[in-house]
């Protein structure tokens, strides 16, 4: 399947959004275009994954090629619009704490607040509860509340602490989380190497 490219420009940002997969046969496309603009001089962009169903690790190659040129002041990244499977293997790989990324092209260009992975997750999590039609509740609270869903959920150890800042009490202790090993502890692990 090919992959679509639209390119525009705002504020002096270059824009891609991105429509299809992109994998090993199209990540050679991505990258040639990347390269061509690099090659005029485009130092700012943002990639607008909206249209992205899914991302393989050739894909996830092209971007950081994109943004290691782009490193040290060089240029800057901005990435949007990443759907729950492809911000899940962007997780999983590490590449979230890589990359700048926003929810959609507004927040991308400072008009709505960057999400944190953290209340990206809360936001997520209540979706699935059925609360997302609640009152947003004051800044603050939002915040606490969305460490405590990370912590409930297993990114941090400390749920107890967050969840009690917001005022809500637990009904029953809950063990807290094992803590999955990392990637490169799952990657000695599969070639039976240990350190």
């Amino acid at each position: 399947m090919a992959i679509q490219i639209a390119q525009e420009q705002q504020d002096g940002v270059r824009i891609l959004a991105l429509s299809g997969r992109l994998d090993t046969e199209t990540a050679a496309d991505v990258e040639l275009a990347l390269q061509d603009l690099l090659a005029a001089g485009e130092r700012r962009y943002l990639v607008d994954l909206a249209g992205i169903g899914y991302v393989s690790s050739a894909g996830l190659r092209v971007l950081l090629a994109l943004a290691k040129k782009l490193d040290g002041g060089k240029g800057e990244l901005k990435l949007c619009g990443l759907n729950v499977s492809v911000r899940q293997v962007f997780d999983v790989a590490g590449f979230s704490r890589l990359f700048a990324i926003f929810p959609n092209r507004d927040a991308a260009f400072g008009q709505a607040p960057k999400l944190r992975p953290e209340a990206e997750l809360a936001q997520h999590a209540a979706r699935l509860l059925g609360a997302g039609s609640l009152p947003a509740p004051p800044h603050a609270q939002a915040e606490a509340l969305a460490r405590a869903a990370a912590s409930v959920l297993g990114l941090k150890p400390t749920a107890a602490a967050y969840v009690s800042a917001v005022g809500i009490t637990p009904v029953r202790a809950v063990p807290p989380p094992v803590k999955p090993a990392g990637f490169m502890a799952r990657l000695k692990g599969m070639f039976g190497k240990s350190s």
